[in-house]
């Protein structure tokens, strides 16, 4: 009878928790589902100085965010629970001892003293640094005696000397390793607890994980937990290797060169369907190449033999392009209802939010959202409809040539006599316009000035663009001030008028 499918992740809380769990998590997820299976997770807290609660609740709450959901886990339960290493640790022992009951593991009883000088002595011969077998072959009743004296020791698999160990990898294929270059992996600390391999290997046999879907850095250590399943007896899981997230220069994606934790793609304003989107595509194409698509999309099209092994670059440039075009597809309330939380940071609305400025939100995000790529971006773009007091940029030796140039423009544009001809007529038209003026009325009114001054678009919207909203491009201008109003736009222009002496 075929098992069922049941894959996992098992991160360890260590820190805010990695996109690089995401990542590997999604195409676990994608994996079972697509054949009828179940994911779960595993919080492996076995380095007990650096695991917290605290981040192993970012944890949850990442993945549920990103709707990378798992069945089973630490808080969901399951029937092959509990699911955190450290409520588990009675088990490794034992699992340990029957290893040495049945010869496959040994007692070493090697100091510090002793491993240091000989990693100290293969380094000089230019040897690969390793454990040199010296207490395999110790007697019973030497290492009888050593444990009744209370000697302070290690349990550690016993790797086979000749041969060869092969990883069948759906992905690459067979993989080998030649075993006289692994040496014998410590299984049980000193202090009782269990290394990485030990706890892994116990844990996915008893939640009975038939996929070990995970990154490519952890191929070194496949072919000790292939032994360690010859070593109890047991049937092996299939291994599958996914390529590693990479930076730009193709090193392994670190915080020193690209942000890591997924908490701050939260916090940008990231879309969650961007993002799972941006995962997707890493390592992975449609058969018809499309790059933009869903989660329930990538569930119902997924075929893990389509991962392609080139190392994935992390780029946050496609990022930004890849959430940008999941912005635009958005319902526009939904949007704006997720915007809101970044235009309260930037003060721009208070913590009750009334109808009107609602409104005025959700107008300035159908707006923006065209060309922006993260809602923090977008709510610090609107600072040109909640910032009524501003300055010209000057120019200073630092900047490029194109700077300098639009700066210069911008002082020239107001200072021109048929700018401060264009601003005087334009405020005697504001001034006799309503309050709530549509974007329709606002674009007949600058209209009419062009038409009275008689000169180019260049020549009589800039300055007004310049004294309205201090840039020099940026939104429409008949957009800004029906949005602001007729008085706050009456306001800015007399205060610029007023600051740089125009007339």
């Amino acid at each position: 009878m075929e098992r069922r499918v049941r894959t996992r992740i098992a991160p360890s809380p260590t820190g805010d928790p990695h996109v690089g769990t995401a990542y590997i998590g999604l195409f676990n997820l994608a994996f079972a589902k697509k054949n009828g299976g179940d994911f779960i997770l595993r919080i492996e807290d076995t380095d007990q100085g650096r695991s917290t609660r605290e981040s192993e609740k970012m944890i949850f709450e990442t993945l549920k965010w990103l709707d990378i959901n798992y069945s089973e886990g630490p808080d969901e339960g399951g029937e092959y629970g509990p699911y955190r290493q450290s409520e588990r640790f009675h088990l490794y022992g034992d699992y340990a001892r029957q290893l040495v009951e049945k010869g496959e593991a040994y007692y070493c009883f090697c100091t510090r003293d002793r491993l240091d000088k000989l990693r100290e002595r293969q380094k000089a011969m230019g040897k690969a640094p390793g454990y040199d077998g010296h207490c395999r072959s110790l007697s019973e009743d030497e290492i009888k005696a050593k444990l009744e004296a209370g000697d302070e020791y290690v349990i550690r698999l016993k790797m086979p000397y000749e041969g060869t160990t092969v990883i069948k990898d759906r992905l690459r294929g067979d993989v080998v390793f030649e075993n006289d270059k692994i040496d014998d992996q410590i299984l049980l600390k000193g202090d009782g607890f269990p290394t990485y391999h030990l706890a892994n290997v116990v844990d996915d046999y008893l939640m009975q994980i038939t996929h070990v879907i995970r990154a490519e850095e952890w191929i070194a250590s496949t072919p000790k937990h292939i032994q360690l399943y010859k070593a109890f007896g047991w049937e092996t899981p299939e291994f599958i290797h996914m390529p590693l997230l990479r930076n730009s220069d193709r090193t392994k994606i670190s915080k020193r060169k690209n942000p890591v934790s997924l908490n701050w793609y939260k916090e940008q304003g990231y879309l969650k369907e961007g993002l799972i989107n941006f995962l997707g595509l890493m390592g992975y194409s449609f058969p018809d190449n499309r790059e933009i698509f869903t989660i329930d999309e990538f569930m119902d099209n997924f075929d893990i033999n389509h991962v392609s092994l080139g190392g994935p670059v992390f780029d946050l440039v496609k990022l930004g392009w890849v959430n940008n075009q999941h912005m635009r597809m958005k319902d526009l309330d939904e949007l704006t209802e997720l915007a809101i939380p970044f235009f309260k940071d930037q003060n721009y609305i208070g913590e009750n939010v009334s109808e009107k400025e609602y409104k005025t939100v959700k107008r300035i995000v159908e707006i923006l959202r065209e060309g922006t790529h993260f809602l923090k971006e977008l709510a610090e773009g609107a600072a040109i409809y909640y910032n009524d007091d501003y300055e010209l940029p000057v120019v200073n030796e630092d900047m490029n040539k194109k700077e300098r140039k639009s700066i210069e423009r911008m002082h020239n544009a107001i200072n021109d006599e048929t700018g401060k001809a264009s601003i005087k007529n334009f405020i005697g038209k504001i001034e006799n316009s309503k309050e709530d003026l549509t974007e329709e009325e606002a674009k007949a009114l600058l209209n009419e000035t062009l038409d009275e001054i008689g000169e180019g678009p260049g020549k009589v919207l800039m300055p007004l663009r310049v004294v309205i909203t201090g840039q020099a491009r940026g939104a429409e201008l008949y957009q800004v001030i029906s949005i602001i109003g007729r008085d706050r736009t009456l306001d800015r222009i007399k205060n610029m008028v007023k600051k740089y002496n125009l007339f």
